[in-house]
């Protein structure tokens, strides 16, 4: 008589319920992984532009000698930031936002405007503060904030940062 040894009922269940549970762990981790991927590219998004606007600030204010005060717009959202050049080429440069809530844009010697912002993040705030004393050629407080665009209401691409710098002309123009 030969000893045939099968897969009992028992056993089969036993190893269907191991693989089940191995398959929950990695579909969650797998959702958990897809994500902090959505949140984390909807985070570098609204950094890296506010970065680009920052630095595309900063060197203007590098290159300018005051700061034209009858064409900016000081402590009101959205606020606008005329900048009088030393090259007249490309004076003025104005800083200013599409619309309410809009994309960041700058304006050359009133060569049109370039969009600084990409479709991916909107300026929820943009408020300039003259802070400029008597002693001082300029200094310009700027106040952003930045949101991720959300066309799906979807929780997971929520992200919105606020950013402040300080502006100022060089006294030596």
């Amino acid at each position: 008589m030969k000893n045939e040894r099968g897969t009992t009922l028992v056993e089969l269940i036993i190893y269907i319920g191991i693989v089940g549970m191995i398959l929950t762990t990695i579909s969650m981790f797998l959702i958990n992984l897809l994500t902090t991927r959505v949140k984390t590219s909807a985070m570098s998004e609204v950094l890296t532009n506010s970065r680009l606007v920052q630095d595309r600030l900063h060197d203007a204010v590098r290159h300018a000698e005051g700061i034209n005060l009858g064409a900016s717009v000081f402590g009101s959202d959205p606020g606008t930031l005329s900048i009088n050049m030393v090259d007249v080429l490309d004076d003025p440069i104005i800083f200013s936002l599409t619309a309410d809530n809009g994309q960041f844009q700058i304006n050359k010697a009133g060569a049109g405007n370039a969009i600084l912002t990409s479709d991916h993040v909107e300026v929820t705030n943009l408020v300039f503060t003259n802070l400029t004393s008597v002693d001082d050629v300029g200094i310009i407080r700027v106040d952003m904030t930045l949101r991720a665009v959300n066309p799906s209401d979807d929780n997971l691409y929520n992200y919105e940062e606020s950013f402040q710098t300080t502006l100022r002309i060089p006294l030596d123009q």
